[in-house]
């Protein structure tokens, strides 16, 4: 297992209490749970970006602004949301009777390992020496 899967394991492991957090709280709102679960998920997909761009990946000379990359981040994280999205509803009508957040919780599995893959060779990727010109350290 490579440091940067760790690092993006435990970011995204951070961005479980987020969206957990967020999901419970606009439930105790009274926001229904199938509104709830989006923007509970955007809002961990959000946290995510910023610590996987300044924390796992800062090692790496990034391709392009860290505006570009945060479109990409959120483009790929827009599958991984219909993905823990579509679960979320499936669990629901397979498991009426399970709490909502437990269900919010086994939502998020499916996508770790394909936005892992996606983001660490798009969204994150290291400059080529021939683009040399085009380089943005995780940092700036």
């Amino acid at each position: 297992m490579s440091r940067t899967f760790i690092k993006f394991a435990l970011t995204g492991f951070s961005g479980v209490f987020v969206n957990l957090g967020s999901f419970q709280l606009l439930l105790s709102l009274g926001v229904h749970k199938l509104l709830a679960s989006p923007i509970a998920i955007e809002l961990s997909i959000i946290s995510n970006f910023l610590l996987n761009n300044y924390w796992t990946f800062r090692d790496r000379a990034l391709a392009g602004k860290k505006r570009v990359r945060g479109l990409k981040y959120n483009l790929v994280s827009l599958v991984t949301l219909m993905l823990s999205y579509g679960t979320f509803v499936l669990l629901s009508f397979l498991f009426p009777a399970v709490q909502s957040v437990i269900l919010q919780g086994c939502a998020i599995a499916p996508s770790t390992l394909f936005n892992y893959f996606i983001n660490s060779r798009w969204t994150f990727r290291e400059v080529t020496d021939g683009q040399a010109g085009h380089i943005e350290d995780g940092t700036q």
